[in-house]
């Protein structure tokens, strides 16, 4: 179970077959709550918890399972600090619910309804049939989905901090990268492009290190297509390959 810190605000959560299989769990059974289930859902906000002080009680929640291959699985938390304001690129995410504390879960039942629903819609389970217009929309939905799980964006104060951060991912990284610097925010914006979310799996330790040196930013179709249009374009393709040279 391989747990990355995107923000104070969120984490993503990686679960391999080799995790599930390890505590005698299929996909499947995620979806329905077994005791097994819940908990490895305690252990991974615990450890979400230990590793970078991600505490989720008692705060609205935003959380979405990607469905990755072989059975394998990814789960997006996201705090929220005000319900009424989240972005709608992500409405498929799973509402934020009422927390009735269970003695023996310490107030994180909420979390794992949110946990077990994000689950069934991407297992399959209670899911109806779809309509002739509604493939098109889940379509744009994964695609967005996709896009959000497979991009990053960095931010350095300053060219230094962002050679280190590309020396640190040397000969690691495997995906598209770019350098852009934003006169604006006088801040040198990184877009790290993977192919697939199996890929980024694999690439948590790298992702993690560059985050070391760099501040981790929400990124969009709309936000890289802002940084091409109006930001100086330092390095159009291997950015980190070539950053790393320097």
């Amino acid at each position: 179970m391989k747990i990355e810190k995107i923000s104070d605000n969120q984490i993503r959560c990686i679960l391999t077959a080799d995790d599930l299989a390890k505590r005698q769990l299929k996909l499947s059974e995620l979806a329905y709550g077994s005791d097994k289930a819940k908990r490895l859902f305690r252990d991974m906000m615990q450890q979400a918890a230990f590793q970078y002080g991600f505490e989720a009680e008692n705060i609205p929640l935003m959380i979405e399972a990607v469905p990755l291959s072989a059975g394998s699985i990814a789960v997006i938390v996201t705090k929220v600090d005000n319900p009424e304001e989240l972005d709608t690129r992500f409405s498929s995410f799973a509402p934020s619910v009422g927390r009735e504390k269970a003695p023996e879960e310490s107030g994180t039942a909420g979390v794992f309804e949110q946990l077990l629903s994000a689950i069934r819609s991407v297992s399959g389970g209670e899911k109806p049939a779809a309509q002739s217009g509604e493939n098109t929309e889940d379509a744009q939905v994964s695609r967005m989905k996709r896009y959000f799980f497979t991009h990053r964006l960095y931010l350095f104060s300053d060219m230094e901090h962002a050679i280190l951060a590309a020396k640190a991912a040397a000969g690691r990284y495997d995906g598209e990268s770019s350098l852009y610097y934003d006169s604006a925010a006088e801040k040198y914006a990184l877009c790290l492009e993977m192919r697939d979310v199996e890929s980024v799996g694999k690439q948590l330790a790298v992702l993690s290190a560059i985050s070391e040196f760099g501040e981790t930013s929400k990124f969009s179709l709309a936000r890289e297509e802002h940084l091409r249009e109006h930001c100086r374009t330092i390095l159009a393709d291997h950015a980190l390959e070539s950053l790393a040279e320097l």
